[in-house]
């Protein structure tokens, strides 16, 4: 979007400019509350934003997904809260 540092910076909130400067070299992990102000910034996805970290999660994910059993998502009757009982005069 052609943001100047100083400008993405004042928007989080910061005074001055290293702090964005560490996370855009990768020297540094931002809190998820940053990452979201990020991506409304850039008006973009944050797993767009952090694509290398969220495509290495996503691939341990589904690695760990096949090694498991499968849930079971057995559908149930559900009970009514309030039983209906004849009521006798």
């Amino acid at each position: 979007m052609g943001f100047s540092k100083k400008y993405v910076s004042g928007l989080l909130g910061h005074r001055n400019t290293s702090s964005l400067s560490r996370l855009e070299q990768g020297r540094a992990l931002t809190s998820l509350e940053t990452a979201l102000k990020l991506a409304a910034i850039y008006r973009a996805p944050v797993e767009f934003l952090y694509s290398p970290m969220y495509l290495g999660l996503r691939d341990q994910i589904r690695a760990r997904e096949v090694k498991l059993p499968k849930p079971l998502y057995a559908k149930q009757p559900r009970q009514p809260l309030i039983q209906n009982h004849a009521i006798n005069s």
